[in-house]
C-alpha cells in the first residue's frame, strides 16, 4: 500500500507536476477545474496547487469517462446528482469502479 508522507488533503504539486503524475495535460486540469470537478487551492500569487486527494479524484474522473463512456457533462451531472442526493462522490466512485 502507498504510504504518504504529508496530509493528503495538503495542496503541494504545482499544474505542471500535477499534470505529470497523472499522466494528462495542464489544461485538461483547468477543464475539471472549470467543469467544478476539482478545487485546487490557490497561491497568494493566484497558482493552482493540487493535493493527494485532488490527483486521486482527477484519476477516478478519468476512469469514470473512460469505464462508463461518460463525456465530462456527465460526469459533471454525476457531481450535481450525488449533492442533492446528499452522497459521498468518493464513495459513488468506489461503487461504479469496483
Amino acid at each position: 500500500m502507498l504510504r504518504f508522507l504529508h496530509d493528503s488533503h495538503k495542496p503541494v504539486y504545482t499544474i505542471h507536476v500535477a499534470a505529470e503524475l497523472i499522466g494528462c495535460h495542464p489544461r485538461t486540469l483547468r477543464l475539471y477545474e472549470q467543469a467544478g470537478l476539482v478545487q485546487p487551492r490557490r497561491t497568494a500569487k493566484n497558482y493552482r496547487l493540487y493535493s493527494q486527494f485532488d490527483l486521486t479524484r482527477v484519476k477516478k474522473v478519468c476512469a469514470l469517462m473512460d469505464e462508463w463512456d461518460l463525456t465530462l457533462s456527465g460526469v459533471r451531472a454525476m457531481f450535481k446528482l450525488a449533492e442533492r442526493c446528499h452522497i459521498e462522490i468518493e464513495k459513488m466512485f468506489a461503487e461504479m469502479l469496483s
